[in-house]
């Protein structure tokens, strides 16, 4: 088997050679990989901070010459602190980030409030892995006594800066704060994902993007105490496709208006989703008093619900603790042509289509089409405000009953259609 172990970029290093064949560890189809496993730097499963081993091998693989590097954390439960991997690296390109093993925090090492684990300016960037888990440890510090005496919510990774990369097939469990963050990067896909933390657990998001354009969220089941998928700020082209949500809060656009100057949010497609026991469906939510804003040209299609609390909401009064300064002024954040189409399931509440809308700013160009939820043994119902038809808007919601689907459906949902394939990441 074969690396280039450089154990000591000074004293010494081992030269074994590593062939990785396809499959997920593959950099480089069928080509040799040299592989700078963490162990020959000293990292080891145990309790003490191996930040120094991992950077010492990442330095090692970022500056490789031989090509198809990959960084390779193996088998076995290593504790560190915060730590970045930052590029760019030689060539313009990234290694292929390989974890097998349980990373989590060390005992007694302290994270900052922003990220653990950070990936920032690479391209070319794969992470990956072979039962691969980040354990942020998180569900201890939910206790109700220790998150009273600390507010940090550590995120768990942060793709920062980074392009034409993919995020694949690794767990993540009970992070401090956001599970994944993908800011300011541009073309990557996060796929295969299983996010899981308690459902009583605070801004626990699944993935979260923001400031960022032409990102893919794949496949991936997500179940947090937060928004399984959330899409803030500066967010272009972003497509949510085949995510199995709950328990958390569903799948949404937002909080959009919070601060000034943030970017308008353009181009959002989640569809063949299924959200199950959530307290909302799909979602788009606004602070009040916000700073103007543009949330456009989205669409939620083929959606499942199964026992949720709010399938359907746009909420442009959005105050999630009930003290918020500029609570009884309008948001100034305009959404428009927003369309929810084949959305069928069971709605543990009556009201199955909540759309409030600013008064300042009303909803232009909604609509709805192929509603099918039903609300147990009573009739659904809608509750709309501030809803404006516009003459291109097509058909606009109503305050009607939303009809209990049909024994046989009249149409099926539409055949999924292909992502577009990017030329990413390996």
């Amino acid at each position: 088997m074969a690396s280039i172990f450089v154990k000591s970029p000074v004293l010494y290093f081992v030269v074994v050679v590593v062939v990785l064949l396809c499959g997920g560890h593959a950099h480089g189809e069928g080509k040799a990989v040299t592989v700078y496993d963490v162990t020959e730097y000293g990292a080891a499963p145990s309790n003490r901070d191996n930040k120094d081993a991992f950077l010492a091998a990442w330095r090692a693989a970022c500056d490789s010459t031989a090509g198809n590097a990959t960084l390779h954390f193996p088998k076995g439960t290593f504790a560190v602190g915060a730590v970045e991997f930052e590029g760019p690296c030689r060539n313009g390109g990234a290694p292929a980030v390989v974890i097998d093993g349980v990373l989590q925090p060390c005992a007694g090492c302290r994270l900052s409030s922003d990220a653990w684990i950070t990936f920032s300016g690479l391209n070319n960037l794969l992470v990956t892995g072979d039962g691969g888990t980040l354990d942020g440890q998180g569900a201890g510090s939910d206790d109700d006594k220790v998150k009273s005496k600390s507010k940090t919510t550590t995120t768990t990774l942060v793709f920062d800066g980074v392009t034409n990369s993919t995020l694949r097939g690794l767990a993540f469990v009970n992070s401090r704060g956001f599970h994944v963050n993908i800011r300011r990067s541009s073309r990557v896909v996060a796929e295969g994902l299983g996010i899981h933390a308690p459902a009583h657990s605070r801004n626990t998001d699944g993935v979260h993007v923001g400031l960022s354009s032409h990102i893919r969220v794949l496949d991936s089941v997500i179940g947090t105490g937060d928004d399984c998928v959330s899409v803030g700020p500066g967010s272009v082209d972003v497509v949510v496709d085949g995510v199995i949500c709950g328990p958390g809060h569903g799948l949404s656009v937002g909080s959009l208006g919070k601060e000034e100057g943030e970017e308008d949010v353009q181009g959002l497609i989640i569809k063949n989703c299924t959200v199950k026991g959530t307290t909302n469906g799909v979602r788009i939510k606004t602070w009040p008093g916000s700073p103007p804003s543009r949330a456009s040209n989205i669409t939620f299609q083929d959606i499942t619900m199964d026992g949720v609390a709010n399938p359907i909401i746009i909420d442009q009064r959005y105050c999630p603790h009930d003290h918020c300064a500029d609570a009884n002024k309008p948001s100034e954040v305009q959404i428009s042509d927003v369309t929810f189409e084949r959305i069928e399931g069971t709605s543990s509440s009556r009201v199955a289509v909540r759309l409030l809308c600013s008064e300042e700013r009303p909803c232009t160009g909604v609509r709805l089409d192929g509603i099918n939820l039903s609300c147990g043994d009573q009739p659904c119902r809608s509750v709309l405000s501030n809803v404006r038809e516009t003459p291109d808007s097509g058909s606009v919601v109503a305050p009607v009953p939303v009809p209990a689907p049909a024994p046989s459906p009249v149409s099926a949902p539409a055949a999924r259609p292909p992502v577009e394939a990017f030329a990413v990441a390996r």
